[in-house]
């Protein structure tokens, strides 16, 4: 168990560190830790030190009084020099400390605005390419499930839970439904009776997603569910739709589970292996301001300041009723030996208990798919330090996948994880076959087959029971998979100067059709598709279609339907362009921009009288918009030169209000070009710029 904290001598705390002495009374602003300057000999950080002054000779007695004056002065002078810190906390274990409440705090408090606004970032895990690729993970279990003498026999006749954790807003499940769907016909498994449960633990989200118009045809099949579930504390589910409550051991079924972009913002543990020594990693929490009025504030998060410190603990930390759990500790402790340079390590505890719970519902155990920033090789974790933590709105920490594989293969089940080292998502598959041991139960060979070399060994014979699964994971995500994708999408914006509009088409294409896709790259799509060859532009249009079906409305700042409506018009699609203008006011509101550009499709139909009402239109949202002051001019002109009643009526309008003059109808030499539409700049009072 671990040591009490004042059991520790001071050099428990991290090197660098400066800690206000016992006798500091009255002391009230908490120092920040100490600059460090350079590295010893043996490695450890040390704090700057000014020059030793010359020896002297000193009466003792003096020195002594001296010394004590000394160390108050030091003190009251280390308050005036060092910033401010406020401490919201002790030293508390990790996982128990008060970053992880500013966590739920921030998405509490932000709901599926932190997604919508782009506070944290989600196309890695949230496009059609990911889900497709899941999707074919998934329909290899089947197969693998359905065969006779299956690990994890399922039975069709019985609903197929999957249960996404941190469901957020909702996107990659749209996607991942939509996937399934389409495979409906060769899926072994009835897609009838699979039941996707979108759980997140904030209300905010449950509410977008019980509306949202997307999931609603899925809501309606009966195959999409809703809860509120707190990954970090409940034991059972509670659907919305159904009223169906599961508890554990209830479900007939091996339970599916999806993680994405979650189990870095749940609670870890920290330690390290220290010259042989296994300690715990305990941390104060603080701001770098004096005071914190509100220690819920999420905006704390940008201004962390924490120390931390390490206290000597052993393999039983974790106690009797989690053998696992502590195997992990006892795999790390015996892997980072003592002649070796020492790790530091997370273990995500509270990932790893969501699964225990989760496990828990089906009596037939589970398969497991998540993405993630984070790592699956132990060897990254050499090295004493204190543990990274990245700021983006929120806050993250690496996933050990590798801990995880390492859980599961405790309890008889196996890992697969990509070997690929430099990559932004790190995706692995866990899979509990039926057999698989309890939380509380050890397995029969007592871990020996997977500590060491052995844990690879032991997940790869294991594997061999799901051969279809094993191969779908590495077609899927180890060949060229979501992380690949991601790079290759990211490096053909970025690093070419002028993508083709045949790389772009392939490019879409790849990743399903995916509207994110799309607004990325619509510059490339509606410079060069009026130009381009006829079978290209056949392309295009094939594609167009495709790329709406996927629109899952949340960023207020990419209005999609707008640039598909542009794109058709560039095409001469007049039709197709003013029912994408339509989508757009109704997704997004009126805009002038976009009932200029239906007028100029109207005018290109001949449709005067519709094209002078969308000017109208127009030029009535916003009356310093030039363009459509002068279109509505020229269409007013044209009507006039017309037949009523056999007589031919002149032109004779007046618009009031520009430029605080009235103009006549008559355009004289003004010039409007016909090109194209307007391209949207000034629609950033309503939707943004374009991105």
């Amino acid at each position: 168990m671990p040591l009490p904290v004042d059991a520790h001598p001071p050099e428990s705390v991290r090197p660098g560190t400066l800690t206000v002495p016992e006798d500091a009374v009255g002391v009230h602003v908490t120092k920040s830790p100490t600059p460090v300057t350079s590295d010893s000999s043996d490695g450890e950080a040390t704090a700057a030190t000014p020059p030793p002054a010359p020896s002297a000779p000193v009466d003792v007695a003096a020195a002594a009084t001296s010394a004590a004056s000394g160390k108050a002065d030091e003190v009251r002078e280390l308050e005036m020099q060092a910033p401010p810190r406020c401490q919201l906390e002790d030293f508390t274990p990790f996982a128990r400390c008060h970053l992880w409440k500013l966590m739920m705090s921030f998405y509490d408090r932000q709901g599926v605005e932190s997604w919508a606004q782009g506070i944290v970032p989600h196309f890695i895990t949230s496009n059609t390419f990911i889900a497709k690729r899941y999707s074919n993970v998934l329909r290899a279990y089947f197969r693998d499930a359905m065969r006779p003498g299956s690990a994890s026999p399922v039975d069709p006749s019985q609903p197929f839970y999957i249960v996404e954790l941190g469901a957020g807003s909702g996107k990659f499940s749209f996607y991942f439904l939509k996937a399934l769907a389409q495979m409906e016909s060769v899926l072994d498994f009835p897609l009838s009776n699979i039941r996707y449960i979108m759980t997140d633990f904030t209300e905010q989200n449950f509410n977008f997603w019980k509306t949202h118009p997307a999931l609603a045809p899925f809501v309606k099949r009966g195959i999409v569910d809703f809860a509120i579930f707190d990954a970090t504390t409940d034991t059972e589910l509670r659907l919305y739709s159904s009223g169906q409550v599961i508890r554990p051991g209830e479900l007939a079924n091996p339970l599916g589970l999806m993680a994405n972009y979650l189990f870095d913002t749940l609670y870890h543990d920290l330690f390290q292996v220290d010259g042989g020594v296994l300690k715990e990693g305990l941390v104060s929490v603080g701001s770098k301001r004096a005071e914190e009025p509100d220690p819920l504030d999420p905006e704390i998060i940008k201004r962390l300041n924490n120390i931390f410190k390490y206290e000597q603990i052993d393999e039983t930390y974790y106690g009797e009723t989690r053998p696992h759990c502590n195997n992990i500790l006892k795999w790390y402790h015996e892997y980072f030996d003592p002649a070796s340079s020492g790790a530091t390590i997370l273990v995500p505890i509270g990932a790893i208990s969501a699964i225990e719970r989760l496990a828990a519902l089906s009596k037939n155990g589970l398969v497991a798919l998540s993405g993630d920033k984070g790592n699956n090789n132990p060897d990254h974790f050499r090295g004493v330090s204190d543990p990274h933590i990245a700021v983006h709105g929120s806050f993250s920490v690496m996933v050990n996948y590798h801990a995880i594989g390492v859980y599961f293969a405790s309890r008889g089940g196996f890992a697969l994880h990509s070997p690929q080292e430099e990559a932004s998502l790190k995706v692995s598959a866990f899979v509990l076959p039926a057999n698989a041991v309890g939380e509380n139960e050890m397995v029969s060979s007592a871990m020996t087959e997977v500590y060491g070399d052995g844990l690879d060994r032991t997940c790869a014979k294991r594997s061999l029971q799901f051969p279809h699964l094993t191969t779908a994971f590495e077609d899927d995500i180890v060949s060229f998979g979501p992380n690949d994708f991601f790079v290759m999408q990211k490096s053909t914006k970025e690093d070419a100067e002028a993508p083709s509009l045949k790389a772009v088409l392939a490019l879409m294409k790849l990743s399903g059709w995916d509207p994110d896709v799309f607004y990325k790259f619509r510059d490339v799509l509606l410079d060069q598709s009026p130009t381009a060859a006829a079978k290209l532009k056949q392309d295009v249009m094939y594609g167009i279609p495709l790329v709406w079906k996927n629109y899952y409305a949340l960023d207020k700042e990419k209005d999609v339907a707008f640039e598909i409506g542009r794109l058709y018009y560039g095409l001469h699609e007049y039709d197709s362009a003013l029912a994408y203008y339509t989508l757009s006011a109704q997704e997004m509101g009126k805009h002038h921009v976009t009932s200029h550009n239906m007028g100029l499709c109207h005018y290109s139909k001949k449709q005067l009288e519709l094209s002078a009402t969308c000017f109208e239109e127009a030029y009535a949202l916003n009356r310093s918009y030039q363009k459509a002051a002068t279109w509505l001019q020229r269409v007013r002109k044209e009507l006039g030169i017309v037949q009523v009643d056999g007589t031919t009526t002149p032109a004779q309008t007046t618009i009031t209000g520009l430029n605080g003059d009235h103009q006549s109808g008559n355009l004289g030499a003004q010039q409007v070009s016909l090109s194209m539409p307007d391209h949207g700049n000034d629609k950033t009072s309503a939707h943004g710029p374009p991105q």
